[in-house]
């Protein structure tokens, strides 16, 4: 049986450093000091320098609105856990437009009291760096694990070095940084949209 593979390859599909300045704002996930802000703000910097970036709630909200947007692009992280659902639901309207790897900031367990903890705020993405035997309650972002913690919503947080630094929480494990991949997505088409200004 012979075997045929499709050349679908797009000669645009790696951008040069011109390609993106028709980018006026860039999206991702907040609230600030997360991950997903420092590589918008690292590609924003390399690739279109004139963009503003924009945090929002959730991943998801973040693709809505883009979807709608002229000139608009969204930075998603590949640790995300539904990003194949935000790609899959915005087919017709984004596609993949680059892709880049830069390290997350330094990851760590803290806690409210300095003592081990027994109920964790997590992101769904690096929940795994917690023991099985901790409980686990999920939130949207590294940042709001930070906070929530701090606001004695939970025992302890997996969550950056930056977040934790900034809601005064000591330090129980450092895991490093990730060297992480990070997407790009943007419109099928470079158009206006009559819809555009209900989601700026």
């Amino acid at each position: 049986m012979d075997l045929q593979i499709e050349n679908n390859a797009d000669p645009e599909y790696i951008p040069h450093p011109e390609t993106f300045g028709w980018v006026k704002q860039v999206h991702t996930l907040g609230p600030a000091g997360t991950n997903c802000e420092r590589a918008a703000l690292s590609w924003a910097m390399r690739r279109c320098q004139g963009a503003s970036v924009k945090l929002h709630r959730t991943m998801e909200q973040a693709a809505d609105s883009v979807a709608c947007q002229d000139g608009a692009v969204l930075v998603g992280v590949v640790a995300y856990p539904h990003l194949h659902s935000i790609i899959y639901a915005h087919i017709q309207k984004m596609k993949l437009l680059d892709v880049f790897i830069m390290n997350t900031d330094n990851m760590v367990l803290a806690s409210r009291t300095g003592a081990e903890p027994k109920i964790c705020a997590t992101h769904p993405a690096p929940e795994k760096l917690l023991p099985i035997t901790v409980e686990r309650r999920f939130v949207s972002s590294n940042v709001i694990a930070a906070r929530d913690c701090a606001e004695g919503h939970a025992d302890g947080c997996i969550t950056t070095l930056c977040a934790a630094e900034k809601f005064g929480l000591p330090i129980l494990r450092k895991f490093g940084p990730v060297p992480m991949g990070f997407t790009i997505h943007g419109p099928l088409e470079k158009r206006a949209c009559q819809d555009c200004t209900q989601h700026a």
